[in-house]
């Protein structure tokens, strides 16, 4: 690190200089700053984790505190260290755009929280030459209106990517995953990694507005019927995207019925049924207290199914789960994964969300 002595050489005699072993100041080559710069502003490879939620597909660099001295101690290390910084960029405000823009041959990292792409920008991303990972949080792919048959509609966050991308994560969508992977096969046919993320109830508590709306269409993305078929249709989707290696889905294939089974019976240390009626499984048992009172309770609400479904997420892995659903779930998985990879030949992975990591937000 810089230290302050340090910093004020450089400040007053330039940036190629440090200390010799007796304290007198020693010109340093441009090509050992460079070199210096190299190390400490080193980026790294994402961590994996047991919650999705905490992965980025984009790399890792170092925080802010560990390069302040290098990069405040001149200008002209200022120059050095800034060409390095944003080679990873976040944007964080839709004013963050116009100085993106302005230094858009440095970046070749770019994450995109929900709500920093305008309707009007979305071809903005294709204006970034040399990026090869992209982050995008694709929750706001749907829109209320107020009024009409339909309250809500579906919306392309993005329409153009850059050819040069090769790392694509899409985060919290709605909307159906062919209509990104279309828009890879147009603009960035060279794609290695894809990860197609939804919203879920898992990761949206309490429930968002498109969940509160659709309480029962959650078996779009956890379900294990036709999964066989769901992977024969994605993979010819995917059929020529020839350099796909790593494929990340946001689809349990678990029962449809598995949270209620969990929620409402195994939470009890009970066998859920083989058929689950939400409304009769929602139904509270009668209080034996309550003498001369009405112990018929009131009928369940469809908000008292949204709550069940959006509350926090259980830590523990659930044993009952796992005997009624596990094995299952892998033969599922093992045969879905065969038929994406005989469809994209040179698919090396597949991942399914995990129903029973802690909190279902393994992959």
């Amino acid at each position: 690190m810089v230290t302050s002595y340090t910093r004020s050489l450089v400040h007053n005699y330039g940036p190629s200089l440090c200390l010799s072993k007796n304290g007198n100041p020693r010109v340093l080559s441009v090509e050992v700053i460079e070199l210096i710069a190299d190390f400490l502003f080193q980026i790294h490879s994402p961590t994996p984790s047991e919650n999705v939620e905490h992965e980025t597909i984009c790399s890792i660099k170092p925080h802010y505190t560990e390069i302040a001295g290098f990069i405040g101690a001149s200008p002209a290390l200022h120059r050095i260290g800034f060409v390095r910084w944003v080679t990873v960029l976040t944007i964080r405000s839709l004013d963050d755009w116009d100085a993106a823009l302005s230094m858009r041959h440095l970046i070749r990292e770019l994450i995109c929280p929900d709500g920093t792409i305008l309707s009007e920008r979305q071809t903005i991303l294709s204006e970034f030459p040399r990026l090869r990972a992209l982050s995008i949080d694709n929750h706001d792919d749907v829109r209320c209106h107020a009024t009409g048959m339909h309250p809500f509609a579906y919306r392309d966050v993005i329409s153009s990517l850059p050819r040069s991308l090769l790392y694509l994560e899409i985060k919290h969508a709605h909307g159906p995953d062919a209509n990104i992977i279309a828009l890879v096969k147009r603009c960035c046919p060279d794609l290695e990694t894809l990860w197609l993320g939804r919203c879920t109830m898992f990761n949206r508590t309490p429930a968002c507005e498109f969940w509160t709306s659709f309480p029962f269409d959650h078996d779009s993305y956890i379900s294990n019927e036709g999964t066989d078929a769901y992977a024969l249709s994605l993979g010819g989707e995917l059929s020529s995207l020839r350099n796909l290696k790593l494929l990340r889905l946001g689809v349990y294939l678990v029962p449809s019925t598995a949270v209620l089974a969990h929620r409402i019976f195994h939470v009890q240390n009970m066998p859920a049924p083989p058929t689950i009626d939400w409304q009769t499984a929602l139904v509270p048992a009668p209080n034996e207290n309550q003498f001369g009172q009405n112990p018929q309770p009131p009928a369940p609400q469809i908000s008292d199914l949204i709550s069940v479904f959006h509350q926090e997420p259980e830590d523990n892995v659930c044993e009952r789960c796992r005997e009624e659903s596990y094995s299952a779930t892998q033969i599922a998985e093992a045969s879905a994964s065969g038929i994406l990879k005989e469809a994209v030949p040179g698919l090396e992975c597949v991942e399914w969300m995990n129903w029973f990591a802690p909190q279902h937000l393994g992959s």
